[in-house]
C-alpha cells in the first residue's frame, strides 16, 4: 500500500512539474500563424516562380468544404467536440501499441499534430507524446478551433518540402484548391499519414492507394458524393506534375537572402518579387569558365547573372586594361585632351618595364587613341603624370576608385595599378562602372523589389536609390569619357561586339588569369569576364557579351517602343506622371508618351506635370531630363507668341526654328522679333537673321 501512495504522489509531482514545464515552454512559443523563413516564395520579375511553391496561405473561408470534410475525417472527426485530446482515440492508440510493443498508433488530434509541427520534434517519446498533449490543451484555450483548422492546413508537412494543402496543390496538380477534384483532394489527405511512404513523386501508386482508400471510407456522404464504381479511374486519372525548375536558380536565391536578411523579416510564408529576368537568364548559356552580370544602371536592379554566385560576388581577379577609364576621367578632368600626343616607347619604372600587348612601340599617339586601342605605355605615362609625381598619381587613382566610388578589392601598391592589377569581381566592377552612363552617380543594387506577406498585402517596396555622387569629375568629363567608351566598341578593342543601331559602350581588359568587358548601352551594364591563361578579351570576354547584348536587344527585352505602346493596355495602365521612376526604369519611351499627353493637358498644365517629374528623374535619369527638357524647347512654349519667355526659358531657339514649317507669313514675322529683341537679346536676334540666310529663305 505504501509503495502505492509513493508511486501515486510521485506521478502527481511528475504531472504537476510536467505541467509547469509546458505552461512556460508554451508561453514562449510564437503564433500558431508564424510561419518559418525557409518557406518564402521567390518571384522572378514578371511574378512567375523561381522554384516550386514551398508554402501558400490560404484562408479558411477559401478551403473547399469538400476538402475540410475529407480531412476531418480522415484525421480528427470529434475535432470540433474534444478539447485538444480526444480521450477514446487516445485510450484505443493505447491498447493497439500495448499489444503491438510499439508506438505506431498515435490517436493524435490535429490540435496535438499542430503543437507537434510547430513547437515539437517528430521522436516518437512517452516524454513528447504527453508534451504534445498538453501543448494541445494550451493551444484550445488560446485560439478558436477554426483558427486551429486554418493554422493546421497551412502547415502540416505534405511531402517534398511542402507545407499546407494550398502549395501542395500548386505543387502536385498546379491547381489552385478550390478546381480540385475529389480524387486529388483524397491524396493530399492521404498524404498526412506518412509524406515519405506515400510520396506522390517517389511513389505514385502509394499515393493513389491512399486516395482510394480515403475516399471508399467516406463514400455515401451528403457533402461529397460520386459513384463508388468509378473510384478506380478517379484515382488512377490523378495526373501528377513534375518539379519544373532549374538548379541554376539557386543562385538567385542565396543572393537574395542576403538582401531579405538585411530587411528583418520576421517568419516566412513572404512571395518576395525579385528583379530577376528569366527571359534574359534562359536565353544564354555561359561555360564553366565564364561568368556575367547584368544590371539595369539607373535604378540599380539586378537583371540577370551567370556563372554563380562565387564568381559574380566573391571571386576577385585583376581587373587589367578595364581599370583605364577610371584614369582617363581624372586625367580629363586636369585639362587632358583627346588630342594630347603621349609617348609610346621603352620606359624603365625603377626595374619594371611593362610592355604594349602586342609588343610594339609607335613613338607617340594621341589620348584618344590610346585608350581606343587600349595601349599600355601611353596609358601607364598618363597615370604617372595626374598629379605632380607617379606616386601622388597612383595615389590619387587608388582613393579615387577605393574611396570614392567604393570599388572594393586588393589593391597594388606600386605602378601596375596602371594596368589593372587591382583584383575585384564583377559584381564590383559592374557597380564602379555605372559613373560613366549615369554622370557620376551610382544607384544602390538591389535583387528584392517588392515583398508581399502571407495575406498578400504588400508590405515593401524598393524604390531606386543613389549610393554615391562622384562630383569630382565634371559633366564634361562623362560626356567626353562616354565618346571614348563609344569609340573602343565602334573602332577599338571591342569592335567585334559592335551591333548595328546598338548605342553599346565598353572597356576590354586582358590580364594574365582572365579577360573582362565592362559595357552599357541605354539603361543596361554588362560586365563579362572569362577565366584562363592566356586569353585575348576580343576573342573571349567580347563575344560573350555581345551574344548577352544582342539577346537582351533582339528578343525585345530593350526595346522601347513595344513596351511603350503596352503602357497604354488596360492591364498595365503605366503612366509617366504617376511613377516616373517605373515608367523609365521599364523603358518605356518618354517622348512618345509626351506627344500624346500634350494632347491631353493644357501647356501650363504639363508645364507643371513635367517639372515635377524631372525633380524625381534628374538624378537618377540625367539623359531622360535633357530629352524632356530639349522636347519642351520645341513644343511647350510658342517663340512667335512669347518670344521674351521662351528665351528667359532658356529654350533652345534652333532647335525651334529648325521643326517649324516657315512661310513668306511666318518670315516677315520672325523679322520684325528679330528687330524687337535685338536691344535686349542680340544673340538671339542675330541667329534668327543667320538662320533666314542659311536656309535661303
Amino acid at each position: 500500500m505504501k509503495s502505492y501512495l509513493i508511486g501515486f504522489f510521485i506521478g502527481i509531482f511528475f504531472f504537476i512539474f510536467l505541467f509547469i514545464h509546458t505552461s512556460n515552454f508554451y508561453k514562449n512559443t510564437s503564433s500558431i500563424f508564424f510561419v518559418n523563413s525557409n518557406y518564402n516564395t521567390y518571384l522572378f520579375e514578371d511574378g512567375e516562380s523561381i522554384l516550386p511553391t514551398k508554402y501558400k496561405y490560404v484562408n479558411l473561408e477559401d478551403i473547399p468544404e469538400e476538402l475540410i470534410y475529407m480531412l476531418l475525417w480522415s484525421e480528427d472527426r470529434d475535432f470540433y467536440e474534444h478539447y485538444g485530446v480526444n480521450i477514446k482515440a487516445l485510450f484505443r492508440a493505447t491498447l493497439i501499441n500495448i499489444k503491438n510493443r510499439s508506438f505506431s498508433q498515435g490517436g493524435s488530434t490535429l490540435s496535438q499534430q499542430l503543437a507537434k509541427t510547430l513547437y515539437l520534434t517528430n521522436e516518437k517519446t512517452i516524454m513528447r507524446k504527453v508534451m504534445d498533449m498538453m501543448l494541445a490543451f494550451f493551444l484550445e484555450r488560446s485560439y478558436t478551433k477554426d483558427e486551429i483548422l486554418e493554422a493546421y492546413m497551412n502547415s502540416v508537412y505534405l511531402g517534398n518540402d511542402i507545407s499546407g494543402f494550398g502549395a501542395a496543390s500548386e505543387r502536385y496538380f498546379k491547381k489552385d484548391l478550390n478546381d480540385l477534384d475529389y480524387n486529388e483532394m483524397s491524396m493530399l489527405v492521404g498524404i498526412i499519414n506518412g509524406p515519405e511512404l506515400y510520396n506522390p513523386y517517389k511513389y505514385p501508386d502509394r499515393a493513389k492507394n491512399q486516395a482510394s482508400i480515403l475516399l471508399n471510407s467516406i463514400h455515401g456522404n451528403e457533402l461529397i458524393k460520386f459513384d463508388k464504381s468509378n473510384i478506380e479511374k478517379m484515382v488512377n486519372d490523378i495526373q501528377i506534375y513534375k518539379l519544373d525548375y532549374k538548379e541554376d536558380y539557386l543562385d538567385f536565391i542565396y543572393q537574395v537572402k542576403k538582401e531579405e536578411e538585411a530587411l528583418n523579416l520576421k517568419g516566412g510564408g513572404y512571395k518576395i518579387k525579385t528583379t530577376f529576368n528569366r527571359d534574359l537568364y534562359d536565353s544564354f548559356t555561359l561555360n564553366a569558365s565564364e561568368s556575367s552580370i547584368v544590371i539595369n544602371n539607373k535604378t540599380g536592379s539586378v537583371e540577370s547573372f551567370w556563372g554563380g554566385e562565387y564568381s559574380i560576388f566573391i571571386s576577385n581577379k585583376q581587373i587589367g586594361s578595364v581599370i583605364k577609364p577610371f584614369y582617363y576621367a581624372l586625367a580629363l578632368d586636369k585639362g587632358y585632351t583627346f588630342d594630347t600626343i603621349l609617348p609610346d616607347e621603352p620606359m624603365d619604372f625603377g626595374g619594371w618595364r611593362p610592355n604594349n600587348y602586342d609588343k610594339n612601340f609607335r613613338g607617340e599617339i594621341s589620348l584618344e587613341d590610346a585608350i581606343v586601342k587600349s595601349i599600355n605605355i601611353p596609358s601607364i605615362y598618363l597615370a604617372t603624370h595626374i598629379e605632380k609625381s607617379p606616386t601622388d598619381s597612383i595615389e590619387k587613382i587608388k582613393n579615387f576608385l577605393e574611396s570614392d566610388i567604393g570599388l572594393k578589392g586588393m589593391y597594388p601598391e606600386d605602378l601596375t595599378l596602371a594596368l589593372g592589377t587591382v583584383e575585384t569581381n564583377p559584381f564590383e566592377l559592374i557597380k564602379a562602372f555605372t559613373i560613366f552612363p549615369n554622370y557620376g552617380l551610382i544607384p544602390k543594387i538591389y535583387t528584392i523589389s517588392e515583398i508581399y506577406d502571407r495575406k498578400g498585402n504588400l508590405i515593401y517596396k524598393k524604390y531606386p536609390e543613389i549610393d554615391k555622387k562622384i562630383d569630382e569629375i565634371s559633366i564634361k568629363t562623362y560626356s567626353s569619357m562616354n565618346n571614348l567608351l563609344r569609340q573602343v566598341v565602334e573602332r577599338g578593342s571591342a569592335k567585334r561586339i559592335n551591333i548595328e543601331g546598338i548605342d553599346l559602350h565598353g572597356k576590354t581588359g586582358t590580364p594574365e588569369l582572365s579577360t573582362w568587358f565592362s559595357g552599357y548601352t541605354g539603361n543596361k551594364s554588362i560586365v563579362v569576364r572569362v577565366d584562363g591563361v592566356d586569353l585575348l578579351s576580343s576573342t573571349s570576354a567580347v563575344p560573350v557579351a555581345g551574344n548577352i547584348v544582342k539577346n537582351f536587344i533582339y528578343s525585345g527585352y530593350n526595346l522601347k517602343v513595344p513596351k511603350y505602346m503596352n503602357a497604354y493596355d488596360d492591364e498595365q495602365k503605366l503612366d509617366f506622371f504617376e511613377d516616373p521612376i517605373t515608367f523609365v526604369s521599364k523603358g518605356m519611351d518618354v517622348i512618345e508618351y509626351l506627344k500624346f499627353s500634350k494632347l491631353k493637358y493644357s501647356t501650363d498644365d504639363l508645364n507643371e506635370k513635367l517639372k515635377e517629374a524631372n525633380s524625381q528623374l534628374e538624378y537618377i535619369y540625367p539623359d531622360v531630363v535633357n530629352r524632356i527638357n530639349e522636347w519642351k524647347n520645341i513644343n511647350l512654349v510658342d517663340f512667335m507668341k512669347d518670344p521674351y519667355s521662351f528665351i528667359q526659358n532658356g529654350y533652345n531657339l534652333r532647335n525651334y526654328l529648325e521643326n517649324i514649317s516657315i512661310t513668306d507669313e511666318i518670315k516677315k514675322k520672325l523679322l520684325n522679333i528679330s528687330d524687337e529683341i535685338k536691344y535686349l537679346y542680340p544673340d538671339q536676334a542675330s541667329l534668327i537673321i543667320e538662320f533666314i540666310s542659311e536656309k535661303g529663305l
